[in-house]
């Protein structure tokens, strides 16, 4: 007689721990942050007026969302550095341009959006239209 009651309290608790393994496999993913930070180095390849440009930032990220940092572009056997500030309010990262251009100083900005921790997929315009630059996080 005890038996018959054993059984369905048990089968209860199975039904429970089932409901409460399911409930937190459907909750959010707890492995990437929120928010993540675009501190760090990130490199990506574009083309302008049909050379291959590739690209080099290094950026470091406050509390607060304001981005500073510095980027090279190399075209062919021509490097070009320059400085870059900005913000970055999850998922848009946006980033204002400074380098020197043979003595001239050439300004642009970049537009991008955080798709993962390691991924911003964005455009730039620096001294034509906008042109696609997407960025992949070094050192993952």
């Amino acid at each position: 007689m005890i038996r018959l009651h054993i059984r369905p309290a048990v089968r209860l608790l199975g039904v429970h721990v089932a409901a409460v393994l399911l409930s937190s496999a459907c909750g959010t993913n707890t492995s990437e942050p929120e928010n993540p930070s675009v501190t760090g180095n990130w490199v990506g390849t574009g083309v302008s007026a049909g050379a291959v440009e590739n690209w080099s930032f290094h950026l470091e990220q406050t509390s607060d969302g304001s981005v500073t940092g510095t980027f090279s572009l190399r075209v062919e056997r021509l490097v070009f550095s320059g400085t870059l500030s900005g913000t970055h309010a999850y998922p848009t990262v946006s980033l204002d341009l400074e380098l020197i251009f043979f003595g001239q100083t050439v300004s642009g900005r970049y537009l991008g959006r955080l798709t993962s921790p390691e991924s911003i997929e964005g455009e730039y315009e620096l001294v034509d239209d906008l042109q696609t630059l997407n960025l992949d996080r070094l050192g993952t």
